[in-house]
């Protein structure tokens, strides 16, 4: 029991992380929590409930989590649910996501997958054919 009278259960989800401006972190993060960072983080972020990366905010690594926002500067490989790149936000990198939100003027660069999609593309397979075409049409030579 805890000094009031009640028990020592932790609400995580209710916790957050802060990383203020000026903060520079290298290293790994692991909560069930929100994550919030201003500052520069180089690292792993594991199982967070929510990733929001400020303005001046800037992370090199790898991310999973439930949502994540990004205001500022992300480089590396993305897994969460929810994504959204807003206005000053600048993405770079290979993501997984469910959704995926860009506002105008929002950056992304890369490789971006939707987990679980139903849609294949074709596009290798006609690439291959106009290839066997290029190949073996003949070559034509010119007088000189």
């Amino acid at each position: 029991m805890g000094i009031f009278g009640k028990s020592n259960k932790r609400t995580v989800k209710n916790g957050a992380t802060v990383i203020a401006k000026g903060t520079c972190i290298i290293g790994g993060i692991s909560t069930e929590g929100t994550v919030h960072i201003d500052g520069k983080f180089e690292g792993v972020i594991l199982e967070a409930d929510m990733i929001s990366i400020g303005v001046t905010g800037e992370v090199i690594g790898d991310i999973k989590a439930n949502n994540l926002i990004v205001s500022g500067l992300l480089d590396g490989k993305i897994d969460c649910n929810e994504v959204q790149i807003l206005a000053s936000g600048k993405v770079i990198g290979q993501m997984r996501y469910n959704e995926l939100v860009i506002e105008e003027d929002g950056k992304f660069e890369g490789q971006g997958i939707r987990k679980d999609s139903k849609l294949k593309s074709r596009y290798e397979e006609i690439e291959q054919k106009i290839n066997n075409i290029i190949v073996s049409s003949p070559q034509i030579e010119h007088d000189k």
